[in-house]
């Protein structure tokens, strides 16, 4: 449905708004033109007829004026300078009128001397309108002015039937290119209507759908692929909220089931105060446990939202990971697990936000220390780049197999969920360590061989600060 409102519509009455005055300018220049034009012809035409006169003039010398008088007694008209003309003298007396110029009482003529420009003009005493073109000339030492006529009837009824053929051919022009931009229009804008309806036909049910992509390279182009890559977003998170909706309802349905099994069993029959007390044990273990889950849940959806953004300030790498490696001994210490921290003397400034670093070291020292087995080594590692601070957390634990690498910082995954589990990881950690790197504007990478051990490296950009 075509409204006022449409682009269709709009492109249209531009092109209408734009084109009327470009037609009446030229209506109304090609009228100016055409009375230009006419008012020449006839200036030409009096100026000839005032040659005729003076060439008259030229061959009777003084004789001129007497036998004009004569030929007016033989004959009612004169030929002469086309019937219409009047000659006077230097001092502006009229000398003589043909008697077709004498019915419309033109009296008044410029005096001009010879050589100077002819003088042109419109004149109506009578009621009709005629031209007047005057000009002087010298017969011997005699000085007159000629002054020739011409009647404008025929010039006024041209000019006036050319005005009324512009008054209707310009509005016919007008609706004929009011039709002709709506139907430009239209075809303009017959691509945005095919991408219209093939994006009302995209839904969450066939988010792979992509619009056709013209083929010339115009900006039609650029928005349907500009449009497809907006698709390509939007498939992509709704399927990762799908995913991290299904995991996170896998990963809390354990815990819960867990609880209530413990406590429908703990019901059955009277319990003593040891197994009453083991049950709450394990009911607490795992409410610790999906406490935990719901905070990374809810840090990961902060994250996600762009709410949680780090503020990021000047911080003394070297001086964070010592107090990092103070806390992680004892960790390793009970585990049976060698703890060396091979960190720089100097400090070395990052930006970052000290309590979200803190957090991502942990996570790397925290995991690499439960899946080290006893009598394994982990190092933590600080060395310096020209631009970037490297910090490696290198384990000999049971390592991660080359095909699981990429899916490493997935959300809720884990090469053995069984075994992790057990081990009270929720598949998030490193998920948020990642998330913590890329704020700070570095990048975490991992390499890793299974049963050999694992390298995690954090690349973070160094500043200038003393």
């Amino acid at each position: 449905m075509i409204t006022i409102f449409s682009i269709r519509f709009r492109i249209a009455a531009w092109y209408f708004l734009s084109a009327a005055p470009i037609l009446i300018a030229l209506a109304v220049g090609s009228w100016i033109a055409m009375r230009a034009s006419m008012y020449q012809g006839i200036d030409e035409e009096l100026f000839r007829k005032s040659l005729g006169v003076e060439q008259y003039f030229q061959a009777r010398g003084d004789n001129a004026i007497p036998e004009l008088q004569k030929e007016l007694t033989n004959g009612p008209e004169l030929p002469l300078g086309g019937g219409l003309f009047q000659i006077y003298d230097a001092q502006g007396k009229l000398l003589f009128e043909s008697p077709a110029i004498a019915r419309h009482n033109l009296r008044i003529a410029p005096r001009l001397m010879p050589g100077e420009k002819p003088v042109y003009r419109d004149s109506a005493p009578s009621g009709t309108r005629v031209r007047l073109g005057a000009r002087g000339i010298q017969i011997n030492q005699s000085i007159f002015t000629i002054q020739v006529a011409e009647p404008l009837r025929s010039f006024d009824e041209s000019l006036t039937d050319f005005g009324q053929l512009l008054c209707i051919s310009i509005p016919v022009l007008l609706l004929l290119l009011a039709a002709a931009g709506f139907w430009l229009s239209g075809r303009a804008m017959s691509p945005v209507e095919q991408i219209n309806r093939e994006a009302r036909a995209i839904g969450a049910d066939n988010l792979t759908a992509r619009l056709s992509v013209p083929k010339p390279r115009d900006e039609l182009q650029t928005l349907s692929l500009t449009l497809n890559a907006m698709l390509e977003r939007i498939e992509l998170s709704v399927n990762r909220l799908t995913q991290f909706t299904a995991d996170a309802s896998h990963e809390l349905r354990a815990p819960l089931t867990l609880i209530q099994t413990a406590a429908e069993y703990t019901l059955r029959r009277e319990r003593t105060q040891e197994e009453l007390l083991d049950a709450l044990r394990k009911i607490l273990r795992e409410t610790n446990r999906t406490s935990a889950l719901v905070d990374r849940l809810l840090e990961l959806a902060r994250a996600d939202s762009g709410t949680n953004q780090l503020r990021l300030t000047s911080i003394d790498l070297t001086s964070l990971l010592n107090e990092i490696a103070v806390s992680a001994k004892p960790l390793a210490r009970k585990k049976h697990i060698k703890f060396k921290a091979q960190l720089q003397p100097n400090p070395i400034y990052i930006l970052g936000e000290d309590a979200s670093l803190r957090e991502l070291f942990v996570i790397l020292v925290d995991n690499a220390i439960k899946y080290t087995p006893k009598m394994g080594t982990v190092t933590l590692k600080l060395s310096q780049e020209p631009t970037f601070a490297v910090i490696e957390l290198i384990d000999t634990g049971i390592g991660i197999a080359q095909e699981n690498l990429p899916h490493i910082f997935d959300r809720f995954w884990r090469a053995d969920k069984v075994r992790s589990r057990e081990i009270g990881g929720t598949g998030l950690g490193l998920s948020i360590a990642k998330w913590i790197a890329e704020q700070c504007n570095g990048s975490i990478t991992v390499t890793s061989t299974l049963e050999v051990g694992s390298n995690f490296t954090v690349h973070l950009p160094l500043i200038n600060s003393k």
